[in-house]
């Protein structure tokens, strides 16, 4: 019989998996499918820094894009997924972004101008 601890963590990994990681993709597909393409502005890219398992730290940083929804006129912000690398050096003014326009928390932020590490 397992330990309580083993169906506890089983439990806590079901739980990410269903509550965020599994709407996170959805949310993308339905945007890919759906979405339009639109060119959000860069405001700026996030650094910031997380501890890893040797005790050393790992840089990452994130492109903040704004875009102004024309159904409600409010600012939309997109934020990229986490980069090694600092990409300030390739960034263009604006970036693509797919998204959901009936659900803007529904995206995808073309990063296909950042050269492969």
């Amino acid at each position: 019989m397992p330990h309580p601890i083993t169906w506890l963590m089983a439990a806590v990994m079901a739980a990410l998996f269903f509550l965020v990681l599994l709407p996170k993709y959805q949310g993308e597909q339905q945007a890919l499918a759906h979405g339009q393409t639109v060119a959000a502005a860069v405001a700026e890219v996030r650094h910031w820094q997380r501890k890893v398992g040797d005790g050393n730290y790992e840089d990452n940083y994130e492109i903040i894009a704004l875009w102004p929804n024309p159904h409600n006129g409010q600012m939309v912000r997109f934020v990229s997924p986490p980069l090694r690398q600092n990409p300030q050096a390739h960034l263009p003014a604006a970036v693509n972004v797919t998204v959901d326009t009936d659900n803007p928390k529904n995206y995808v932020m073309d990063l296909s101008f950042l050269p492969k590490i």
